[in-house]
């Protein structure tokens, strides 16, 4: 979906590298969020959540849906399981397919410290805005 190269104006047959960061990207009370991939424990399908013994830790749960609306996500299609900061593994039940999306780091800032703690969106703590064919999307990357 989205290039990892840009052509080089001065030879068009010269890639240049442009640095992304991968997302793992789902969507909750109409807000896309990402985790970066190298954070992600595994994404568990609904249809397996209670079969997945390999878990050796406690999973705590964000109902970040629950937090946004007020109202529990009450049927989820999968779990996305991610490691904090801190080691400790988190799950968020969301209610799409997540997708995996190459940001480009010129297109990821840094949220203002009064948005993170005076919002229920601070458990992010970077937007992305990022252009595909059909609309622009602004991404609130996860980080714990």
């Amino acid at each position: 979906m989205f290039a990892n190269t840009a052509l080089n104006k001065s030879s068009k047959l010269t890639p240049k590298i442009i640095p992304t960061l991968e997302l793992v990207v789902f969507e909750l009370a109409k807000i896309s969020f990402g985790i970066p991939m190298t954070k992600i424990n595994r994404v568990i399908s609904s249809i397996f959540i209670g079969e997945d013994y390999s878990l050796t830790q406690d999973v705590q749960i964000l109902d970040l849906h629950h937090q946004l609306t007020g109202l529990e996500l009450l049927e989820p299609n999968a779990i996305a399981i991610f490691t904090s900061k801190d080691r400790q593994l988190y799950g968020i039940p969301i209610e799409t397919v997540p997708t995996l999306v190459s940001v480009p780091l010129d297109r990821i800032r840094i949220l203002p410290s009064e948005f993170r703690t005076n919002n229920p969106l601070g458990i992010a703590s970077h937007i992305a805005m990022v252009s595909s064919p059909v609309a622009e999307l602004t991404i609130f990357i996860l980080d714990r």
